[in-house]
């Protein structure tokens, strides 16, 4: 939904804010920030000053700092004389972010397995299962310990090029929402979490070629969840 639509849509309802804690802005931002991620505030949904000063106990200007930092991290689109609203992402950013990962990280990890050591192997066997008991630890958390596995996966192929690249890409706020859509799906991270443990398997066997299949596959398989998750509201409305 356009900005304009957002603005006619009524009177503005609660967003259930986290408390902040005592440095004001920073504070105020990681709760707008989890409000956007949990999806409490929508892709291209104008974001109400006046209400979030009011639930949170205070001032307008605190906010507005807030909402600068946010924008200054691509989550929120201020427009001069409208407002700030929460940044849209389309299939485009899906494309080119997986389109590259899919160029990167299975070279990279299929050259790690082979290098890695034990310590390194154990290591992202821990991360793996950690990021299957994190479901119910928040979606930072969640996205924070993803990040770090596929870190972790493709780290000892020692080329320092190719992992400034690929954080390039894992650290982004585009990534971060991508995967708290993803996340909104139970049936998708069940597969996820399936697809680790496999690669990990074959990353601990030192296998490069099953380790390099089972990596691009994972990356095609999400790829593909992702597009036909955000199709799903549009054919609902045809």
């Amino acid at each position: 939904m356009d900005p304009e639509a957002r603005d006619r849509a009524g009177a503005p309802r609660g967003l259930d804010l986290p408390q902040p804690p005592p440095q004001l802005a920073v504070g105020i931002h990681d709760s707008i920030k989890r409000a956007i991620l949990a999806g409490r505030i929508g892709p291209g949904e104008r974001i109400n000053q006046e209400l979030i000063a009011r639930e949170l106990g205070v001032s307008r200007t605190p906010v507005r700092e807030a909402l600068a930092v946010l924008a200054s991290e691509g989550l929120v689109t201020i427009v001069p004389r409208r407002g700030a609203f929460v940044s849209t992402f389309g299939e485009r950013d899906v494309h080119e972010i997986y389109d590259v990962r899919e160029l990167l990280e299975p070279n990279a990890a299929s050259t790690a397995c082979r290098l890695a050591t034990l310590v390194e192997v154990e290591a992202l066997r821990k991360l793996a299962t950690e990021l299957e008991e994190a479901a119910d630890s928040g979606l930072e958390r969640a996205f924070e310990l993803n990040r770090q596995f596929h870190h972790r996966l493709c780290a000892p192929c020692g080329n320092r090029v190719l992992m400034q690249l690929l954080e390039a890409i894992w650290s982004q706020q585009t990534a971060l929402r991508i995967y708290a859509y993803y996340a909104q799906s139970a049936r998708a991270l069940e597969r996820t979490h399936a697809e680790h443990r496999a690669i990990v398997e074959a990353f601990a066997a030192r296998d490069p070629e099953r380790t390099g299949a089972l990596v691009r596959g994972h990356i095609q398989a999400a790829h593909q969840a992702l597009v036909t998750l955000m199709a799903e509201p549009a054919a609902g409305a045809a």
